[in-house]
């Protein structure tokens, strides 16, 4: 896994990036074999700022707080938070016992290296349930600190959000419990996400969940999304045309790979089925969002969300989408081919589909290139979860 790690984008300094490691190989929209995945996080989180691929559901919000609160009695920090994640499990075995559909554990039960925390911590201290200064592994010793301040009548900040939801009676094991949201619980999330991240798209859904579909497989298709206002429709477009970009040279990159693995490894090949590349540069509404694209003004952006973008990453995207506006098909686009070729090779190093044997043997085309979308399945679970408990009396 640690050869992989080197030529993904990933950063050893943000914890949550790295948990996301294995789901994102689960999702063909998030494979990042061009290493161009820090803009697509730049676009991800101006637009949704504190989701991530691993949500399932709103309610975690509430359940790793609770959970952790349980353990409040513990005479150490250490404690108190070994505690708190043994009752994450109990709530795991709980959800089996209930037969829900989702939850974090599923598959891999209460053994689950994944806890929800982990998963949902860069939320807690985006949304302002837990202070934003506290790292979940020390979330034992802040709490117990503030305990020591209250007794001792001495100033202090709270650790969690004094509007915080109590949990339910008994637990982590009660009678009946899952995923639902009640309309306190959702009121009160859909009110953090308004007073943090005011003026995101997510704000914007949370603030009028009606109008997304249960159906719609791109932010840019919903509804909700089509009216979306300021900075976030800004977004949003440069969003659609990075998406369209990324599905093309996502193509590209597989037609040049199953092109190599056949010269190499069959006699007498022909050139492979351009099949699904002919499908994309043919589109017109691909086409014409690359033509309108304001790549300079989106660089200038993503730049001021991640100012580790590095110039290479610039010149490489900003010339794709000028080979791509060229009017040169990209099959016969020789510079086009030979900088995705040197892309990915300056990408993975040694693990180069186009240097490695062993990789390119196992390599099987894809039978479709999925878009991206930019975490929209989670953020549309989890307004659609918040609609749900607004609608409840």
């Amino acid at each position: 896994m640690s050869s992989l790690i080197s030529w993904l984008d990933a950063s050893s300094a943000e914890t949550s990036r790295m948990r996301e490691l294995v789901r994102f190989f689960e999702m063909p929209e998030s494979v990042d074999d061009l290493a161009l995945g820090q803009f697509r996080d730049s676009i991800s989180n101006s637009l949704f700022p504190g989701t991530s691929v691993l949500h399932v559901a709103a309610r975690y919000l509430l359940l790793v707080p609770w959970c952790i609160q349980s353990a409040a009695h513990a005479k150490t920090g250490d404690l108190l938070r070994t505690e708190g994640e043994q009752a994450e499990r109990k709530l795991i075995r709980r959800f089996k016992e209930l037969e829900l559909g989702r939850y974090i554990g599923r598959l891999a039960g209460d053994r689950v290296a994944q806890l929800p925390s982990a998963a949902y911590w860069s939320a807690l201290r985006t949304w302002g349930v837990v202070r934003g200064d506290v790292e979940r592994n020390a979330i034992g010793d802040a709490m117990l600190d503030e305990a020591a301040a209250r007794r001792d009548g001495l100033p202090h900040d709270p650790v969690w959000h004094s509007g915080l939801p109590p949990a339910p009676e008994g637990f982590p094991r009660t009678e009946e419990f899952g995923m639902d949201l009640d309309l306190e619980e959702a009121e009160w999330i859909r009110d953090r996400v308004l007073a943090t991240v005011r003026g995101s798209l997510l704000a914007q859904l949370v603030a009028k969940p009606q109008r997304v579909l249960k159906t719609s497989y791109a932010p840019w298709e919903d509804p909700a999304g089509k009216n979306a206002t300021g900075d976030a429709a800004v977004w949003l477009s440069h969003g659609e045309a990075y998406s369209s970009l990324q599905r093309g040279l996502d193509t590209l990159y597989a037609y040049l790979v199953t092109a190599e693995a056949q010269n190499r490894f069959e006699t007498d090949a022909e050139l492979p089925d351009a099949g699904l590349l002919n499908e994309w540069y043919e589109n017109d509404h691909y086409q014409k969002l690359l033509r309108d694209w304001d790549v300079s003004k989106f660089v200038a952006m993503a730049a001021t969300v991640n100012t580790r973008i590095q110039p290479h990453s610039i010149a490489f995207l900003t010339r794709a989408v000028d080979e791509f506006c060229s009017g040169t098909h990209p099959v016969s686009n020789l510079t086009l081919q030979r900088m995705v070729r040197d892309r990915e090779k300056r990408a993975k190093g040694a693990n180069s589909r186009f240097d490695n044997e062993r990789r390119l043997r196992a390599w099987e085309p894809p039978a479709s290139i999925q878009p991206q979308t930019f975490r929209w399945s989670q953020v549309r679970t989890m307004v659609l979860d918040v609609r749900e408990g607004l609608s409840r009396a």
